[in-house]
């Protein structure tokens, strides 16, 4: 199976734009330290592991007084709204907010792809405006995307998006999507 890597445009999101301003002396120093050198140009491709810990430094610094989970989910919608300002997530999000909560849910798989090369998904109805989602996301990081979901809930359109984390195990992770539909949609 070949390496699990995390694409610089996804790391652009996060620490580029989502946490512009917010990224301290001791934040970019700490992110250094497990491989993300923000002082220069990002490279193409990040593993795994280099982004798991980069996500849980950035979570503990920039969130000290919450929970862990808590902290991820805030991060994941922070690198969701940073990527919609990069040149591929404004394409993507121009898309996903014509398609709606429902159809854009359906493309999750290729959001993640977009900026991963490891994401798995399979989605499974549970009424129009509710579905189970499986990934193969792993460990604390699963919180990190329940935040991505949420935010990209909100920008197809999705009235009151709910991301809950069902179950999960040492490989995948299930969520429950649950939304109102938007105006007029």
């Amino acid at each position: 199976m070949p390496e699990k890597l995390v694409f610089e445009h996804t790391l652009e999101g996060l620490f580029v734009r989502g946490l512009m301003g917010r990224v301290t002396p001791v934040l970019r120093a700490r992110l250094r330290k497990v491989g993300v050198d923000l002082d220069r140009k990002l490279q193409p491709a990040y593993s795994f592991e280099t982004w798991c810990s980069a996500v849980q430094v950035a979570a503990r610094e920039v969130h000290p007084d919450v929970p862990d989970e808590v902290g991820y989910g805030l991060l994941g919608e922070r690198m969701v709204d940073g990527y919609r300002e990069t040149v591929l997530g404004r394409a993507a999000f121009g898309v996903i907010q014509l398609l709606g909560p429902r159809r854009g849910v359906s493309r999750a798989r290729q959001m993640f792809r977009s900026g991963n090369n490891y994401t798995e998904t399979r989605l499974e109805d549970v009424s129009p405006t509710e579905v189970d989602l499986w990934m193969n996301e792993a460990g604390p990081i699963r919180y990190f995307t329940r935040g991505a979901l949420l935010a990209g809930l909100r920008a197809t359109g999705a009235r009151q998006p709910v991301v809950e984390v069902r179950e999960f195990d040492d490989e995948c992770v299930t969520y429950r999507l649950i939304w109102n539909e938007r105006r007029g949609g």
